[in-house]
């Protein structure tokens, strides 16, 4: 059963999203709060959050801002809007837990998600019981400040809202390097033709974001790969990351291994799986039903 809902952000724009969970008075295992990627939509989490309510979890998702029709521009944050979204995560998760007291929560964080996630767990991490990072990353220094200089002079030069097909280029224009005769832009997200399709024909889907989504996401992400402050942390928290062993965004693995080991050194309880030859998006793969299984698998280990 899905059920809408939505909330205020910052007294400033209305997010809507579902929640998902069975048509029992049966008590659910857990909760499971996703937080969905770039350029895309809640809704296409639709069958992974079906399958882990049929599996005995209540789900939350909402539309992140300047993503989902109630979106202002597609792409576009807004002053602080970084910071407002892990806000916006952490009242998510306080609905959570409060509509369901007692009951573990875990966050599921895919791509842009997932570094939302991380953030999250430097602050907040005591609040949940484990997360899941779905195709995330590591990225050098170096590469971080170019990134923000770039896309800060941009945003000086044109204004917050501008688009800068240069700098998008420089974010995503080398992912499809290592797919033989790519068909379209966007194959590196999956193997499934049909999963390509759908995202190339959804219009709230794959658009270019303002340059100062980037100087956000540039400045947020040297903060959460770098910093080694933790508030209020406990040690050995669960977290369990995914991801293809062709996807661009981990760096074919490497930038996933690097984040594991570095949650290990922390404290965090953490386990890696790569999927041999797939994608950006596992949730959407050829093998998705396995992937789905195993994220059952290891949120029922600490249920």
């Amino acid at each position: 059963m899905k059920i809408p809902f939505s909330m205020h952000s910052f007294e400033e724009i209305e997010l809507s999203g579902y929640i998902w969970q069975q048509e029992t008075e049966n008590q659910p295992k857990g909760i499971v709060i996703i937080a969905h990627g770039m350029a895309e939509t809640i809704e296409r989490y639709e069958a992974f959050a079906e399958h882990l309510s049929e599996s005995g979890y209540v789900v939350y998702g909402i539309n992140q801002r300047g993503h989902g029709l109630n979106a202002e521009m597609l792409g576009y944050l807004g002053d602080d809007g970084w910071y407002k979204m892990k806000e916006d995560l952490k009242h998510v998760v306080d609905l959570a837990k409060t509509s369901y007291l007692g009951k573990p929560v875990f966050i599921f964080g895919h791509s842009m998600g997932s570094f939302l996630t991380r953030d999250f767990l430097l602050d907040y991490s005591y609040l949940i019981n484990g997360a899941i990072l779905s195709g995330t990353g590591f990225y050098s220094k170096p590469e971080l400040k170019l990134g923000q200089w770039l896309s800060k002079r941009d945003v000086l030069k044109f204004g917050d809202r501008h688009i800068s097909k240069f700098i998008d280029n420089i974010a995503f224009g080398k992912n499809n390097k290592k797919i033989k005769e790519p068909n379209t832009p966007f194959d590196w997200l999956s193997r499934d033709s049909d999963q390509v399709a759908a995202y190339i024909a959804d219009p709230l889907c794959g658009q270019i974001h303002p340059s100062s989504f980037f100087y956000l996401f540039f400045s947020a992400l040297e903060r959460i790969l770098y910093s080694s402050t933790f508030s209020n942390f406990e040690t050995k928290r669960p977290l369990f990351l995914i991801s293809g062993d062709m996807d661009p965004v981990g760096n074919y693995g490497k930038g996933v291994k690097k984040s594991a080991l570095r949650y290990k050194a922390i404290g965090f309880d953490t386990q890696v799986k790569l999927y041999k030859e797939g994608r950006h998006e596992m949730l959407n793969e050829i093998n998705r039903r396995d992937v789905f299984e195993d994220i059952i698998t290891w949120l029922n280990a600490y249920v």
